[in-house]
């Protein structure tokens, strides 16, 4: 099996100077390709409502029809269509634009995503936009947890031979944040979504050097409000089981270039 990593929306904003990526991951599986976010989707480009025209203008987003996931579905070698499941670890604007692409696809979110899409409460769920789920998605709702994923709290999505998906619920960014661990005991990724993005010092999982951490530019109390906090313990996981799980979050420029050195995809 093999999992694909994508960029699905540039982010160069000219202030602050910094650049990042939508981190999206698409999996194969013998239940069709598994997308893991969106991204920004063609119709983001091509038709933007008014709160997504200043997003991407506020972001610097080149506005590339080829980084969409229904681009690069195809560039690999499949047919949109092959998509048969989308996992969410939120539905914020850059990343559920790409529901509409793909209108056949059984779509996962938490429960608690799917009520905060329905009554948006607060800052942070504005960034819902609602035309993202106006064709009517095939909604696949998940309910609480009730299994122990190495300490975490976790809920079953699928399970394939090759691979078993799961919610691990990180709460705060938006009421159903979740991280998506894909894998097999033993070998594990985990796409943490927002939860563990390198927005201050410190934040970054895989303590890269500070002179290459452009994007941690707010204060860490802040970040931690508008990320829920998750950090330290998603920290001590890697620390204490490196060798089984590998993270990676929902901005992080660095791991993504990192695994394009390695043919862009990750054989587990």
């Amino acid at each position: 099996m093999k999992i694909h990593h994508l960029n699905c929306g540039s982010l160069k904003p000219p202030f602050p100077d910094v650049q990042a990526i939508v981190y999206c991951l698409l999996v194969e599986t013998n239940q069709g390709l598994v997308l893991i976010d969106t991204g920004f989707g063609t119709r983001d480009y091509n038709n933007p409502s008014r709160k997504m025209r200043f997003f991407l203008n506020w972001m610097g987003t080149p506005k590339n029809l080829d980084e969409t996931a229904y681009f690069q579905v195809q560039a690999l070698g499949y047919q949109p269509e092959d998509v048969k499941h989308i996992i969410l670890t939120h539905l914020h604007i850059d990343h559920a634009g790409g529901l509409p692409d793909f209108p056949w696809a059984d779509i996962h979110v938490h429960e608690r995503e799917y009520q905060a899409i329905l009554h948006p409460e607060g800052l942070l769920e504005f960034a819902y936009v609602q035309q993202h789920w106006q064709h009517g998605p095939k909604w696949v709702r998940h309910q609480d947890p009730n299994l122990d994923w190495i300490g975490f709290e976790a809920i079953p999505i699928l399970s394939t031979p090759e691979a078993d998906f799961l919610f691990i619920p990180l709460p705060g960014h938006t009421r159903g944040h979740c991280g998506v661990a894909v894998g097999k005991p033993g070998n594990w990724l985990l796409h943490c979504g927002d939860a563990a993005s390198p927005f201050y010092d410190g934040a970054d999982l895989h303590n890269r050097d500070r002179s290459v951490q452009k994007l941690n530019f707010l204060p860490e109390s802040l970040a931690n409000r508008l990320m829920g906090g998750h950090v330290p313990r998603l920290r001590k996981l890697l620390e204490e089981h490196g060798d089984e799980v590998q993270a990676i979050s929902a901005h992080d420029i660095f791991s993504f270039e990192e695994y394009n050195q390695k043919t862009n995809s990750l054989t587990i």
